[in-house]
């Protein structure tokens, strides 16, 4: 009885000891690594994190994700940090590396989006809602597509013409270079984070950004007027993504938690952030004396006919892989307005 009891023992120590080490991958708990390269005042900071909880939440408290404090590269560096591994999740500006998202990149145009909560969620649902995420994040995942709010001009001097701006100095970001040479205007490309120097030593004399970058960027006082343009005068796609294989290998409760508060929902959530630090940065301005103006439906038009070739070359574009560009960009817009 003894011997049997014995036996038994320890076949039941050996079942549940094999039942413990058989346990489902999604009882553990993960921490994912998410790169930064915004400065800590930058809305992004706040919004990011709040991103991050929503995932979190979603899992349970099982999913974990770290925040970086210091950049680990420059900001067109920032998506091969998740393609080759080196980060779990970055945040990418699509236009830092250009020809890597052609159809993403359709969100660049004039006039695009009343606000970057209805942008944002619009471009999200219609980028996978044709599958272009299969095609153009090799190696990597789509977790969010976002957008800034309406792009604007911010000036050292005041602008409200074509007259006006002709010649002048502006910061652009990648996908601003032929819309300022359109406007008459001297494209001087270079990332966000170096906006601030560059208007402070008088490199550029203006710079295309949305409201935000008043206060993200600490421009109040740099500049002295602001152009407010219905919809933008352009528009930035942005993207949460991951590495690939990091995400394939992950418990069956983390891909849901990513899924279910990215995707649209995700990208809504960081557009509403978006949209409350353009009020913020708005108010900065105001704040510091700026003047505030919004450009008149006259000059809107012929602004828009200056830069109309911006989005003929994204149809086109988009036609030369294999798509109808016209149709597609129809159908973007009206996403992105809501």
């Amino acid at each position: 009885m003894k011997k049997l009891t014995t036996g038994v023992l320890l076949a039941g120590a050996a079942l549940m000891s094999g039942t413990a080490f058989s346990q489902p991958a999604s009882a553990a708990e993960v921490t994912l690594k998410f790169a930064n390269w915004l400065p800590p005042f930058h809305h992004w900071t706040k919004t990011s994190r709040r991103f991050a909880d929503s995932i979190e939440k979603a899992s349970g408290g099982k999913l974990k994700i770290n925040m970086d404090k210091a950049p680990l590269a420059k900001p067109p560096g920032q998506f091969d940090l998740a393609k080759n591994g080196v980060r779990d999740m970055i945040m990418h500006v699509a236009a830092y590396t250009p020809g890597r998202f052609v159809l993403y990149r359709m969100a660049e145009v004039p006039f695009a989006t009343p606000n970057a909560e209805t942008g944002s969620e619009g471009l999200h649902k219609w980028y996978t809602g044709h599958g272009f995420d299969k095609q153009e994040f090799k190696g990597t995942k789509l977790i969010s597509a976002f957008v800034h709010g309406p792009g604007l001009l911010h000036s050292k001097k005041e602008i409200k013409s074509l007259e006006d701006i002709k010649g002048v100095k502006i910061r652009v970001g990648g996908g601003g270079v032929l819309m300022a040479k359109r406007l008459g205007a001297v494209p001087v490309a270079m990332s966000a984070t170096k906006a601030h120097e560059s208007l402070q030593r008088g490199t550029t004399d203006a710079a295309f950004f949305p409201y935000e970058s008043v206060s993200g960027f600490k421009l109040a006082k740099l500049v002295k007027f602001h152009l407010e343009i219905p919809g933008g005068l352009y528009t930035t796609p942005f993207m949460v993504a991951m590495n690939q294989k990091k995400y394939d290998g992950l418990p069956a409760y983390a891909k849901r938690a990513l899924d279910t508060a990215g995707g649209a929902a995700g990208a809504k959530l960081i557009g509403q952030g978006w949209d409350q630090a353009d009020a913020v940065g708005k108010k900065a301005a105001i704040a510091a004396g700026n003047k505030i103006q919004q450009i008149s439906a006259s000059e809107k038009a012929r602004w828009g006919k200056a830069i109309q070739i911006i989005t003929d070359d994204w149809i086109n574009k988009a036609n030369k892989k294999g798509q109808d560009g016209k149709a597609l960009m129809k159908e973007l817009l009206s996403m992105m307005k809501g």
